[in-house]
């Protein structure tokens, strides 16, 4: 992975936004939760918290989706579950 410099600045809430071609090269994605360290040079190293369910992982990587994944997710299963319904009643 190449080195990528870049600046931003600490707002009066103590915020940091971080730069969007860092979050692209880091797939860090809205929700994503960091671990803030301080190094012994002053500097500050940030890491993804590694999340227990990977579930959760992949929803909220496609909580920024237009549509609800997970809804839409549901709603083919109730489908499915109906159309099944209708060939049993058929037989």
């Amino acid at each position: 992975m190449a080195i990528m410099k870049s600046a931003t600045r600490v707002t009066s809430k103590g915020q940091v936004v971080i730069p969007k071609p860092v979050r692209e090269e880091l797939r860090w994605v809205s929700g994503t939760q960091l671990a803030v360290e301080i190094m012994g040079d002053g500097a500050v190293r940030l890491a993804p918290i590694e999340a227990g369910d990977p579930i959760d992982t992949l929803y909220g990587c496609l909580r920024d989706f237009p549509r609800d994944p997970l809804a839409d997710l549901e709603a083919e299963h109730r489908a499915e579950i109906e159309a099944d319904e209708e060939k049993t009643r058929a037989h």
